[in-house]
């Protein structure tokens, strides 16, 4: 708490800073616009920040913003946090009796406040000068700073407006970190149907075939070398900047707490996608569903999990009507979206078949996590029923040997063999895992017969 008070008190004093500056701008652009004398604003020179440590004065450094983008970023944080130093774009045209146009703008009634637009910005910065405003359309393109790192989300533009009627914010992200210092971890929402993943258990819980192990490391040491591969010019050249996998196999085999130890060991947020909340049957809403979540988990670093991933990364088919054509085209859309993200990648499902060949040619590792061994089974009932139970040796290798289950099916039977026994008043013996090993069986279509 004593650190976020201190990055709150630092980037508030670097905001004041930079709405003194924005007033200043105002002051003399109204000043020139009415006495019809043009005034340099160039004598109006932006604080300088390069001494200053504050998280907001850090980010204006790295990101290299010019003068005029500084502006639109202290504009977004004035709206929220200082609006008044609009207000005087609220005078009218006694002429006309109604607001001037040159001023843009738009004015929110339920606030009586005055929101600045694009041609607000550029009306402080530029004036009458129509070449600078012209150049800055470029803020639209996609390799703009604002855009390839999220900073600023625009408003849409409805049928009437140009594109410097639409307004603009700062993304969540930004205004987190710009105004309290904290990195940014996005809630669940239908804006991004992601939620952090997130495990207590270590590597040591995890207990895996050696060959599936030694897959999982080569991700690893991709993720432990990643910045190695973004300096290198020549790697860039033959490596993928980013990693995508498959991870197929029976539910229990490890492909969740696989993925999160890996987010947990490289110090990397893991977000698990729901599907539920992305695939629609409405057509081009899968798309915008998932380039939400691409454009927010851009440049983030972010590991992103999609469960049962069948249901996106599906075969495509023959065209047979206009359904196989729009699923066609979501899918080309995906193998898109999944090659240009910088990022790891995993998908999970239980169907490997059913995933298109060309993600299969996209993904750099395939591992089939199929129901541990006898050797793994061994380590599973002995580690799951470490410290609750003394059931001895001879009986861990008999249920070891003696029945091919997972170890998700595992961890279900020790918890049902815990709560059965603690209804009888007693310790976990072999009955009760017995048990408990039929109950699982039974869910699967099997039955308790030795395998």
């Amino acid at each position: 708490m004593e650190n976020n008070s201190t990055y709150i008190q630092e980037n508030a004093m670097t905001l004041s800073l930079e709405l003194d500056w924005l007033s200043k701008l105002i002051n003399h652009r109204l000043e020139s616009h009415f006495s019809r004398d043009e005034i340099i604003l160039n004598q109006i020179v932006a604080p300088e920040l390069s001494a200053v440590e504050s998280k907001y004065a850090k980010f204006l450094i790295e990101c290299r913003l010019d003068e005029i983008e500084r502006l639109i970023v202290v504009c977004c944080l004035a709206t929220d946090y200082h609006s008044q130093v609009f207000d005087k774009f609220l005078i009218k045209n006694k002429g006309l009796d109604k607001r001037f146009t040159e001023f843009g703008g738009k004015i929110d009634e339920k606030n009586s406040r005055f929101l600045p637009t694009l041609e607000t910005i550029f009306f402080i910065f530029f004036g009458k000068n129509f070449e600078s405003r012209f150049k800055m359309q470029f803020i639209f393109d996609e390799s703009h700073v604002f855009n390839k790192l999220n900073i600023i989300q625009f408003s849409n533009k409805n049928e009437n407006d140009s594109l410097m009627s639409r307004t603009v914010t700062l993304s969540h992200e930004i205004l987190q970190l710009i105004t309290v210092g904290t990195k940014f971890k996005p809630d669940y929402s239908t804006n991004f149907p992601a939620k952090l993943l997130k495990t207590e258990l270590d590597w040591k819980d995890l207990v895996l075939n050696p060959i599936i192990m030694d897959e999982v490391q080569n991700i690893n040491t991709w993720l432990k070398y990643k910045g190695e591969i973004n300096t290198n010019k020549e790697l860039r050249k033959k490596i993928n900047k980013g990693y995508k996998c498959l991870f197929y196999g029976p539910p229990g085999t490890g492909k969740t707490l696989t993925t999160s130890l890996i987010g947990k060991s490289n110090q990397k947020d893991v977000y698990r996608i729901d599907l539920s909340q992305v695939v629609s049957k409405y057509v081009g809403e899968t798309e915008k569903n998932l380039a939400q979540i691409f454009n927010i988990a851009e440049n983030k670093d972010w590991i992103l999990f999609f469960d049962e991933a069948e249901s996106l990364f599906s075969k495509r088919t023959s065209v047979g009507d206009s359904k196989d054509k729009f699923a066609n085209q979501q899918t080309a859309y995906l193998l898109q979206r999944v090659e240009d993200y910088n990022g790891l990648i995993i998908l999970a499902t239980n169907l490997k078949p059913n995933i298109d060949m060309a993600f299969s040619r996209r993904i750099q590792s395939v591992i089939n996590f199929s129901i541990p061994g006898l050797v793994e089974r061994r380590v599973l009932w002995k580690n799951a029923l470490n410290g609750i139970s003394e059931i001895s040796k001879e009986n861990i290798e008999a249920f070891a040997k003696d029945y091919k289950i997972s170890g998700g099916s595992i961890k279900n039977v020790i918890q049902y063999s815990w709560l059965l026994s603690k209804r009888k008043n007693i310790v976990i013996s072999e009955k009760e895992i017995i048990q408990g090993i039929r109950r699982e069986l039974i869910k699967d279509g099997k039955s308790l017969e030795l395998e």
